[in-house]
């Protein structure tokens, strides 16, 4: 997205500033807590000072720190950062200096995981009641009153500890089944006593909180509270108990905010994150519905707002009050600056890598992105080249756009060849998958980084090693990328690749028999294709020989895969490898057993596989004495992440 200057006039209300607790927030936009695992020994790291800094100096009005570990029974990584610890509190107050210097205001998200300890094999889970959690299945250990108010000490002190070192307020985490909304919810909290039955019983643990938070912290300390619109599972909080909670919690008159997120670590866990697949501002009827239960108490929407213009359609909507920016401030963090004053903003595509990186424990990444988390982030300020040289980049995928652009901004002269008539090489090709169509908004980024560095793109046109000399380069860099490989079948096997029928089947209507997908890759794409298949065939199959599907997505995305071609009734057939397909019959044999069935009424036998690099280029080039680097796939075919990043370190190197 590119927004023209002038462009506040346009997005007046994303600009208007608000005040809260007696602190003026320069306009609407709040970077959302977001996990990123930069913490290093359970302390703050300079890492994740910088990645704040860049929110800050981007133009968010508030930076919403990732959950901070309020106490000893909930430390899930030893990248998470802990409160209770007098050793960080040098850290935080340099944590709390990299935006409130920026006039961007700091919030602390405040987290008890409880019976969500995901990642330790060592700690006990402690919870609510004794039901498992339902990610995990681990039963954790009942909570007593005595210790319920040791945690909400660990809350207050925190707080406490976050106004010294500078912070403007706390967000209490009370979304996405974590301790706070196992106490809100019905449908975790089976107590008995003070802390659970009825609805006033189970707010009492984050009243005691939020009371004892402001009684220590004062009225100009901002108190927020995240909290599910709707929770996704029988007897848990959906709207109408979301409201009530709302009310209840308004009336006290202590909350400064509400934020609303949906889904918790159960099936509906994909609502947390919704990806490309939910459409924009997927649950925001729910938030509106919420801002009239809040009264007067300001409301962050939550959840797939794609862009700036997006976000000024929801405040104008009256939806929210405030705009929670998760992904797309993680893909660039000057998105406000560049809404405002113009600049071509790196798009979020809502494909969910950050959040199933660090649902592995990983640090926090962007495919779009590799500045994330450094010092340049904000400004990508890229190095001249001491010498500049004459660079022809073979391929208009996004190993060889990013290749590019970066070059010549660094004073290289480039020139881009490519024999297809548009840019993006199979990234294009994916964004016309059913559900994919954000995917374009990547290729549309890089090729107009492209445009405006003034790289000579020359589309249509094949290379072949003369057409590549004649240009006299002093490098050539190939991103020609890779080629799906055939399955092992019988020889005279009738199979094509899900590239080669995937034009095919856009174009055509609806199909005669079965189409059966064999599944070794494991992706996003993949499974898109799978999907549209389910639209042209009468029924469809999906071989994979591995125990379940999905293994190569991030989790989240794996439930909505799941939902969808359960849903649209594909068969599902695992440990499955083909041996042959003629005369409309597949014969596949069990990667365990070796016993061989059958699928008959076979249309199309189409394959996704492991890759082979199309680097047929490299040899003769080398032959002729031209320098040659390859990047992306045609160095080695893998993801998306790495072709995007080994082209920005080939430009960077050069």
């Amino acid at each position: 997205m590119e927004v023209a200057p002038g462009g506040v006039d346009v997005l007046q209300h994303l600009f208007e500033p608000l005040e809260i607790a007696g602190h003026r927030l320069r306009n609407r936009i709040v970077h959302l807590a977001t996990l990123t695992q930069y913490g290093e020994r359970n302390g703050v790291s300079d890492r994740l000072v910088d990645y704040h800094a860049a929110r800050a100096a981007g133009g968010a009005a508030v930076s919403i720190v990732e959950g901070l570990a309020v106490h000893p029974s909930s430390v899930p990584l030893r990248s998470v950062v802990t409160l209770f610890d007098d050793a960080n509190a040098d850290g935080l107050k340099r944590l709390a200096a990299a935006g409130e210097d920026r006039d961007c205001r700091m919030i602390g998200q405040l987290w008890h995981v409880g019976r969500q300890q995901l990642w330790s094999p060592i700690d006990s889970p402690v919870g609510v009641s004794d039901q498992p959690d339902a990610y995990s299945w681990t039963v954790p250990h009942v909570l007593d009153p005595d210790e319920i108010a040791d945690i909400v000490a660990g809350f207050v002190d925190s707080a406490r500890r976050l106004r010294a070192a500078g912070f403007s307020g706390v967000e209490l985490h009370g979304a996405h089944g974590y301790l706070i909304t196992q106490f809100l919810s019905p449908w975790s909290n089976s107590r008995d006593d003070a802390y659970g039955g009825d609805r006033a019983r189970r707010l009492r643990f984050v009243r005691e909180i939020a009371g004892g938070i402001r009684e220590a912290c004062g009225a100009d300390f901002i108190v927020g509270l995240k909290m599910p619109a709707q929770e996704g599972v029988p007897c848990g909080i959906d709207l109408a108990e979301a409201q009530a909670i709302t009310r209840d919690l308004a009336g006290d008159g202590v909350l400064d905010y509400f934020a609303y997120s949906q889904g918790n670590f159960s099936q509906s866990l994909d609502d947390h994150t919704p990806d490309m697949h939910y459409r924009p501002g997927h649950f925001l009827d729910l938030h509106k519905a919420l801002r009239e239960a809040a009264g007067n108490i300001p409301v962050m929407a939550v959840g797939r707002v794609t862009d700036a213009a997006h976000a000024e359609q929801v405040l104008a909507n009256g939806q929210a009050d405030l705009i929670g920016l998760g992904r797309a401030l993680v893909a660039d963090p000057a998105l406000p600056n560049k809404a405002r004053d113009g600049g071509a903003i790196r798009p979020c595509v809502f494909c969910n890598l950050c959040w199933g990186e660090i649902h592995q424990g990983k640090p926090l990444l962007c495919f779009l992105s590799p500045a994330l988390g450094t010092p340049s982030e904000v400004d990508e300020a890229i190095a001249p080249a001491a010498a500049p040289r004459r660079l022809v980049v073979v391929g208009a995928g996004p190993a060889g756009l990013e290749t590019a652009w970066r070059a010549a901004a660094r004073g290289h002269r480039v020139t881009l060849i490519d024999g297809a008539t548009e840019p993006g090489g199979t990234l294009r090709l994916d964004a016309r998958l059913p559900g994919r169509g954000e995917m374009a908004k990547a290729v549309d980024y890089l090729a107009g980084r492209c445009v405006a560095h003034g790289v000579d793109m020359r589309l249509g046109h094949a290379a072949d090693p003369a057409t590549i000399a004649a240009e006299k380069p002093d490098l050539v860099v190939l991103a020609t990328g890779a080629t799906p490989r055939r399955p092992e079948l019988a020889a005279g096997a009738e199979a094509v690749s899900w590239r080669e029928a995937l034009l095919g089947l856009l174009e055509g209507g609806a199909r005669q028999g079965r189409a059966v997908l064999f599944d070794m890759d494991h992706s996003d794409p993949t499974y898109a294709f799978a999907h549209l298949l389910t639209q042209r065939f009468e029924a469809v199959t999906l071989l994979t020989p591995r125990v379940q599907i999905a293994r190569n997505v991030p989790y989240t995305n794996a439930l909505g895969i799941y939902r969808r071609l359960l849903n649209a009734g594909v068969e599902i057939v695992t440990t499955a490898l083909p041996v042959d397909h003629r005369d409309g019959r597949v014969i596949w044999r069990n990667a365990f057993t070796g016993k061989q069935s059958t699928v008959d009424d076979v249309a199309l036998f189409a394959y996704s596989t492991p890759r082979q690099a199309n680097d047929a280029l490299a040899a003769p080039l080398r032959a002729a004495g031209l320098e040659v680097r390859l990047v992306g796939d045609a160095r080695a075919p893998r993801t998306l992440f790495s072709a995007i990043h080994e082209g920005a370190k080939t430009a960077n190197e050069v």
